[in-house]
């Protein structure tokens, strides 16, 4: 797709715009991690690729040209490409199935997320809610276990908006194409709540493209945690700040080589949402989606092809 594109990576920053939700095995605390000399708020991978990943799929079943399968419920019965698509290519899957039922069949994402780490420390970003029987992810205080209202009172704990995660999405190996590249920033662009909890205040987080860069190699500054070495915030700090001290990260000494400006990409993800949004999807992009229809479908039915003999 872009000439010497071995290693492309998108950096983005998530802006939180309402309290979020992150949670690690205790249900009342905020999943953290020690970088970069702070401790900082840690954002798994699967908090946004999740929604997007579940964007892409709409996206499809919109075009008629894919998403058949539900979330995390997929079951390959016979071909391949009946459950498989252009969404799982970008984002990965795997399913069981087969003649025996065991068959695991997996496909590796195309686009790899880091976890979104925070930019601010830990301590300067927590909030503590008090809530009432708020027992589910749903907010309700219906106990299915009891089959009544509970009385649970309790508190937990958010982040405060304005905060600042960095992410990257990597994608190696010359696997990407210029299709399902279009449809990661589609499915971007057109993400909205983040998951669980966080969905009760509405779209809790923001999502800024830095720009797209790309090399022969894989450079550290990938990582979440090399940039946050060299990043600076502040109570003032904007995302845009950010947005810029990353570009420069990404361009400097011993970086990626080649890149394409934030403007650009902005431009050009709004123009892919515009062409999603008219009526009817505009032409060009429906073309788009349906060669990589046709090449998904091929690609997957000749990768888990069987031995019709069942050996």
């Amino acid at each position: 797709m872009l000439p010497e594109a071995q290693c492309i990576v998108v950096p983005v920053v998530r802006e939180a715009i309402a309290p979020v939700i992150i949670r690690n095995n205790d249900a009342d605390m905020i999943t953290d991690i020690e970088l970069a000399n702070e401790l900082r708020v840690r954002m798994i991978a699967s908090k946004t690729k999740g929604v997007e990943r579940r964007r892409g799929s709409q996206i499809l079943r919109t075009l008629g040209l894919g998403g058949c399968a539900a979330a995390n419920k997929a079951y390959v019965k016979d071909e391949p490409s009946k459950v498989f698509d252009l969404n799982t290519f970008v984002f990965g899957d795997a399913a069981p199935g087969g003649k025996s039922k065991k068959s695991i069949y997996p496909v590796h994402a195309a686009v790899l997320y880091s976890d979104a780490i925070s930019v601010q420390p830990y301590d300067s970003l927590i909030d503590d809610v008090f809530r009432q029987g708020g027992i589910s992810e749903e907010y309700v205080s219906y106990d299915i276990e009891k089959r009544g209202t509970s009385s649970n009172i309790f508190t937990t704990r958010s982040v405060r908006p304005g905060a600042f995660f960095i992410q990257t999405l990597v994608m190696l190996g010359h696997r990407i194409t210029k299709e399902s590249f279009n449809h990661l920033l589609l499915s971007i662009g057109l993400a909205g709540s983040y998951g669980g909890a966080t969905a009760t205040t509405g779209t809790n987080l923001k999502t800024h493209f830095a720009g797209v860069y790309w090399g022969k190699i894989e450079r550290s500054i990938n990582a979440p945690s090399q940039l946050l070495e060299e990043l600076k915030s502040d109570n003032e700090t904007v995302a845009t700040d950010l947005v810029e001290q990353i570009t420069q990260l990404m361009q400097g000494k011993n970086a990626y080589p080649h890149h394409i400006d934030v403007k650009v990409l902005n431009a050009h993800v709004q123009k892919l949402i515009a062409d999603f949004d008219s009526e009817p999807v505009n032409p060009d992009l429906k073309n788009d989606y349906e060669k990589a229809a046709v090449e998904m479908r091929d690609l997957f039915d000749a990768w888990f092809k069987q031995d019709k003999k069942g050996k």
